[in-house]
């Protein structure tokens, strides 16, 4: 096992999924910091930290896996890989645009 750049990135996204998980860097979600306070009141904070905390420890966790057997691989798992990630990435998307907001009948 050799440490590469993989691993790095593997590690920096773990650290940022756990900051989000912990309650602590709004500032790196994106849009969200420079959002005016109008729309800012429109999403629920501790939401957008559930669902940007978790999908990084997954993204994290797929690219460790990723660089572990990267020599072993196929093109096809390769491609799989991508396809996963793609697909994680978009539910991410949508969640922080749908489930993260705040319910406008508890208002």
């Amino acid at each position: 096992m050799r440490l590469n750049i993989g691993w790095l990135i593997a590690v920096i996204f773990v650290l940022v999924g756990v900051l989000f998980l912990s309650g602590h860097g709004w500032q790196l979600i994106a849009g969200y910091n420079t959002a005016p306070k109008e729309k800012k009141t429109k999403y629920d904070l501790n939401r957008l930290y559930l669902v940007n905390g978790v999908g990084f420890l997954v993204i994290g966790m797929l690219v460790a896996v990723m660089n572990s057997f990267v020599d072993d691989w196929s093109l096809v798992l390769q491609i799989l890989f991508l396809a996963v990630f793609i697909v994680l990435v978009m539910v991410l998307v949508i969640l922080n645009g749908t489930w993260c907001m705040k319910n406008e009948k508890s208002n």
